[in-house]
């Protein structure tokens, strides 16, 4: 079995506009489950695990993992996780603590056991197996987890998409589909379903 996947394109979750997704993943998930969120993407923000806690704690027992309190911890929460949340933030940073401290391979794990992972922004380019780092106006392809087999732009717009579609298909090892998601909208992935919940635009080649 393999749990859901949510990807997110952005949004102000403290504003709301992700509350249509918020909402779908509180429905995908049992009443009191646990609930851990990383906001390693932000350099373990305080008031972005505040936010997270206050939207989310209605429904589930909400956990925040941080480099303060170690592997360790991070690893026993992703093991006993319902859902798992990937904040946004910097890419680089969420790659790297995930690869130094070798969680990654766990992430692959609760994904198989039927773990709901979401990645919002910097969370989502890192589940991807290929996604677009754009910084200044300019398309950089970089390497992902590889956990969903795609090309991802976050943020997106429909000229930032067309701007970097040519550059994720001709420079990918293999062809894969790209989508560029948009604000306030989530690319979903269950099992062999993929499907869209939020109110932003996405586009795909």
């Amino acid at each position: 079995m393999k749990g859901k996947i949510y990807l997110i394109g952005g949004g102000e979750i403290a504003k709301g506009e992700t509350k249509t997704i918020d909402e779908s993943i509180k429905k995908a998930t049992p009443k009191g489950s646990l609930f851990v969120f990383f906001a390693t993407a932000a350099d373990d923000s305080e008031d972005y695990a505040k936010t997270i806690i206050s939207v989310f704690e209605d429904h589930f027992n909400v956990i925040v993992a941080s480099r303060e309190k170690g592997r360790y911890f991070m690893e026993d929460a992703i093991k006993n996780a319902s859902v798992i949340y990937l904040g946004g933030g910097m890419t680089q940073l969420l790659l790297d603590l995930f690869e130094k401290w070798e969680l990654v391979h766990l992430l692959r794990e609760a994904n198989e056991h039927g773990t709901l992972i979401v990645g919002m922004s910097a969370g989502a380019q890192a589940l991807c197996e290929y996604y677009i780092h754009e910084e200044d106006n300019s398309f950089e392809l970089r390497k992902g987890w590889g956990i969903v087999s795609l090309g991802c732009l976050v943020h997106a717009n429909e000229n930032s998409f067309l701007k970097s579609q040519e550059l994720c298909l001709k420079s990918m090892p293999k062809k894969l589909k790209f989508i560029g998601i948009g604000e306030k909208v989530s690319w979903c992935i269950d099992n062999s379903k993929e499907y869209v919940v939020g109110e932003g635009s996405i586009w795909e080649n």
